[in-house]
């Protein structure tokens, strides 16, 4: 299984430095960024979702919440069970639709699904203009040390993909046991930030 997930992480950085020229609205640097939180898992996804806003406080000034719509914002962390035809379930909404309403360039799921669930998540419009992040395995709190760091570097005009690659390395062969199993869709490219941390 751990190699696996290896696989796909890496495949899914491979991925996305080929679609790196994608841009959506031709926003590569957002200042102050906007981070929300849309809970579709119900209690399992609160205790998630407060753990992750927590590690992220010092990152991001302020945090919208929601369990039905999805937030305008920027960053936008999901948790959500997937069906095996992609969909969400409970909802019959697709990935894509979340990212669309909320405007968000980055979107992360932050609960865990299977990878065959998230490859059927991308059809229809697929993730055009938007770095979508999937989650495979949490890894306890690996998940939130990881994307504070992420985040944090972004803050200091380093872009996505380069955070992510200075993190965890794609070097074949190498499992990141302290970084959490994900999928990442790169398809807004090289996303930063511009602004004041919080705190």
């Amino acid at each position: 299984m751990g190699a696996v997930v290896g696989l796909l992480v890496l495949l899914g950085v491979l991925v996305g430095f080929l679609v790196r020229g994608a841009r959506r609205r031709g926003k590569t640097v957002i200042s102050g960024p906007r981070f929300a939180i849309l809970n579709l898992k119900g209690a399992d996804g609160a205790v998630l979702a407060e753990a992750d806003k927590a590690a992220l406080k010092s990152v991001f000034a302020t945090c919208e919440e929601s369990v039905q719509m999805a937030p305008k914002c920027d960053v936008l962390f999901v948790y959500a069970d997937l069906l095996p035809d992609g969909n969400i379930k409970n909802s019959g909404a697709e990935l894509s639709d979340l990212a669309f309403a909320s405007g968000a360039t980055i979107v992360v799921v932050a609960s865990e699904n299977t990878g065959e669930a998230y490859t059927a998540s991308a059809k229809g419009r697929g993730f055009r203009g938007v770095n979508m992040v999937m989650t495979i395995s949490r890894r306890g709190q690996a998940f939130a040390r990881f994307f504070s760091a992420l985040f944090d570097k972004m803050m200091r005009g380093t872009s996505m993909p380069v955070a992510w690659n200075q993190l965890a390395p794609q070097i074949p062969g190498t499992d990141h046991a302290d970084c959490p199993g994900t999928i990442f869709a790169c398809g807004a490219g090289q996303v930063r930030f511009r602004g004041i941390k919080a705190g």
